[in-house]
């Protein structure tokens, strides 16, 4: 009787540690990758991803070690998939928009084959580079360096917080400015900026995102009067880690001049919406006829809901359709696209945008919401920022 019971145990036993053998076997994600970490994916994330997802970014974590990166495979695939990363991009079939896309295709067939196929680290002993963030001026030293006139703190208590600054040039004469850049003081929390001129709010001098490099003008130039005054408004935002703890910043402003005195002035053409829908799935046109010839440089979201698809075309007079851009609104996110080349449009051609509405529930959960009420509210109207040249200008000092 012994003898059997044991054998039912032993045979009990057995049972049980093929089931917990086959259940952690199934657990256990199977190696299917091809790419590796330490040989195919770090390389990407260090050129692409380092200047927000490093320690001291503005990126809630770090992906410049296995270690960090590991337990985040399945969310960057997510992020990849749905398109909210990298941020701020536009589709290359669309259009000639310089810097379109962070990541190339065989880029994020790479990291998608990684983050699905097991997450394979490579050869254990293998040692990779430190990686540690970088700020520094993208363009060199600037002609004029302006220094917010106060450190700003956002406090233990708050996540994030808009914070207007007043800078005075000191400029004397009027000049041409060809680039305005913004360094930030503490890139832990700087999220976003944007540069404009005292006075004229729709002169848009910079549009400054963490991780996208200010594009100098050639042959056209912002233009700054004598004794001209800046205004950034800079949005400040904590990652979890800095929950909690007040954080402080003390950015500076860099201004680029022109070297030539021939500039042609570069002005804002807004192209605005009546009320759009926000039933998700619904689209929606809207365009603005040119009264005159222009050269295009860039366009970008000048308000707009966090939302929305947009594209947009030229129509010219004879009804050749020439296609612009075609890009998503995101929040936080309110990128300058500039043109790879200058678009020469003339005098009666459409600039037509087609929007289609997405859910902001689900781009609110992408980006770390929930989101303020006023936020998902946001605008019920859509307004792009065309930045232009008069074509028949001739050239002239400030």
């Amino acid at each position: 009787m012994k003898s059997l019971l044991h054998a039912i145990v032993f045979a009990l036993a057995a049972m049980l540690v093929v089931a917990l053998a086959t259940e952690r076997g199934e657990a256990h994600k199977p190696i299917t990758s091809k790419y590796t970490y330490n040989d195919d994916v770090f390389p990407i994330f260090k050129e692409r991803c380092a200047r927000c997802h490093v320690p001291g970014g503005v990126a809630p974590m770090s992906l410049m070690t296995y270690e960090e990166a590991f337990p985040w495979a399945e969310s960057i695939r997510a992020e990849l998939v749905a398109a909210h990363m990298p941020p701020a991009t536009a589709d290359e079939g669309v259009g000639q928009v310089s810097h379109a896309r962070s990541l190339t295709p065989e880029e994020v067939d790479v990291i998608l084959t990684w983050a699905t196929g097991g997450n394979p680290r490579g050869a254990i002993d293998q040692k990779l580079p430190e990686v540690t963030l970088t700020n520094e001026w993208a363009l060199g030293k600037p002609d004029l360096a302006l220094q917010l006139p106060a450190e700003f703190t956002l406090p233990a208590d708050s996540m994030e917080e808009t914070h207007e600054f007043t800078l005075a040039t000191g400029a004397k004469d009027a000049r041409w400015v060809r680039a305005v850049d913004l360094l930030p003081g503490n890139p832990a929390i700087v999220r976003s900026a944007v540069i404009t001129l005292k006075g004229s709010p729709g002169q848009v001098l910079a549009r400054w995102l963490p991780g996208q490099d200010p594009q100098p003008l050639d042959g056209a130039a912002f233009r700054l009067p004598a004794g001209a005054e800046l205004v950034a408004q800079i949005r400040y935002k904590k990652t979890w880690s800095y929950e909690g703890k007040p954080m402080s910043d003390r950015s500076l402003v860099g201004v680029y001049f022109a070297a030539s005195q021939d500039a042609q002035e570069l002005t804002p053409l807004l192209v605005t919406s009546s009320d759009i829908p926000t039933a998700v799935g619904r689209t929606f046109t809207f365009e603005r006829a040119l009264d005159r010839d222009v050269k295009a440089f860039a366009i970008s979201p000048d308000r707009v809901p966090d939302n929305l698809t947009l594209e947009v075309d030229a129509v010219q007079p004879d009804g050749v359709r020439l296609p612009m851009i075609r890009f998503a609104t995101r929040p936080d996110w309110g990128r300058r696209y500039w043109f790879s080349q200058a678009l020469s449009l003339q005098r009666g051609t459409k600039i037509e945008v087609t929007g289609t509405v997405g859910d902001p529930d689900l781009i609110a959960a992408a980006f770390g919401g929930p989101v303020s009420p006023e936020k998902t509210a946001g605008p019920s109207r859509v307004t792009l920022a065309l930045d232009v040249v008069a074509a028949r200008d001739k050239p002239s000092a400030p």
